[in-house]
C-alpha cells in the first residue's frame, strides 16, 4: 500500500502543530519561589537521583540555603556560588562523647533533646532575621520534611502562610521498592510507622502498635535485639523481618532478610546504627 502525502497537506498538517504549541498553556515544572519566606525542602535520602524537580528548582532559587554537610557535599553541583550555612553540626547530635546512637540512660537521652530544641530555637532566629530581610531560605532536609524530619523542630516558630513544605522522596519509600512488594499486604490492612526506638524505653508504644500485627517500618532503630525482643512478645517468631542499611547509596545499599527468630544472629557482624530502616510483616513472605 502507496501513501502519498502532498506539500499542502504537510505545510496545514505543520501551521496545526504550531497554532496548538501557541494555544495550550505552558505547563512548565519550574516554581516560583517567594522572597521573605522559608521553604522545608525535602531532598531525598542520598541526593540528587532522588530529588524532585520542585526541590531543585527552589535550591537554585534560594537566597540563603541552610543544610548539614552531607547534603552539602551531595548537592554540591548545585550550591555553588550560593550562600551556604551549616544547618545541623555533628556536636548536637553528641552527649559528651557519645554519639546519639550510643545512649543508654534516660538522663543522656534528655540532654539530647534539650540540645536539639536548643539548636533548633537558634536556627530558627537566624531563618528570621533572613526572612525579615526579603530573602528566601531554604533548609535542605534529608527525605521528607513531614516524616520524622526538621518540621517538627521549627513549625512552632513560624505561622502557616511564612513558610512552605516542598515534599521529598522518603527512605521509607526507596526501601519498601527494594522489596517488589506491597506493605499493605498484611494481616492488617495498615502500614505502621513508628518513630525511631532509640528514644524508647522497653515496653512503650512499639509494642502496644505491634498488637495490630500489621507491618511496620522503623526509622533510626538503634538498639536492634531491644525492637526484636519487644517484637516476639507480639509477632510469631517466624514473622519475616529485614534491615535496609544505607538506603540510596548504590556503593553501600545492602539488605538483610531473616525472621524474628534468625535476624540477631544474621546481623551480628553489622556495626551501623544509624543509617538503617527496620521492616517487619508478612508482607515479604
Amino acid at each position: 500500500m502507496k501513501i502519498e502525502i502532498s506539500n499542502r497537506s504537510f505545510g496545514l498538517g505543520l501551521i496545526l502543530v504550531l497554532i496548538i504549541f501557541i494555544l495550550i498553556p505552558n505547563y512548565s515544572s519550574s516554581m516560583t519561589v517567594e522572597k521573605g519566606k522559608l521553604y522545608f525542602v525535602g531532598v531525598g535520602p542520598s541526593g540528587p537521583d532522588f530529588a524532585t524537580l520542585q526541590a531543585i528548582d527552589v535550591i537554585k532559587q534560594a537566597d540563603v540555603i541552610f543544610a548539614p554537610t552531607f547534603i552539602q557535599k551531595a548537592f554540591n553541583e548545585y550550591l555553588k556560588d550560593k550562600d551556604v550555612r551549616i544547618a545541623w553540626p555533628d556536636s548536637v547530635y553528641k552527649v559528651g562523647n557519645k554519639a546519639y546512637t550510643a545512649l543508654e540512660t534516660g538522663e543522656e537521652k534528655k540532654q539530647l533533646a534539650r540540645a536539639i530544641r536548643e539548636h533548633a530555637n537558634d536556627l530558627a532566629n537566624q531563618f528570621k532575621k533572613e526572612i525579615t530581610q526579603k530573602k528566601t531560605v531554604a533548609l535542605l532536609v534529608n527525605g521528607d520534611p513531614c516524616l520524622f524530619s526538621d518540621l517538627r523542630w521549627f513549625k512552632q516558630y513560624f505561622k502557616n502562610e511564612e513558610f512552605e513544605v516542598i515534599p521529598g522522596l522518603s527512605s521509607f519509600n526507596v526501601g519498601a521498592a527494594l522489596f517488589k512488594a506491597d506493605l499493605t499486604r498484611s494481616s492488617s490492612p495498615d502500614t505502621i510507622i513508628i518513630y525511631s526506638p532509640i528514644a524508647e524505653t522497653v515496653g512503650g508504644p512499639m509494642r502496644k502498635l505491634a498488637k495490630h500485627q500489621a507491618s511496620m517500618v522503623f526509622f533510626m532503630a538503634g538498639n536492634l535485639m531491644q525492637v526484636v525482643n519487644e517484637l516476639k512478645k507480639e509477632y510469631s517468631s517466624d514473622t519475616p523481618i529485614a534491615i535496609a542499611y544505607f538506603i540510596g547509596y548504590p556503593e553501600k545499599q545492602k539488605v538483610i532478610k531473616g525472621t524474628l527468630n534468625t535476624i540477631l544472629k544474621d546481623t551480628a557482624s553489622e556495626t551501623e546504627k544509624e543509617m538503617l530502616l527496620i521492616y517487619v510483616g508478612d508482607f515479604m513472605k
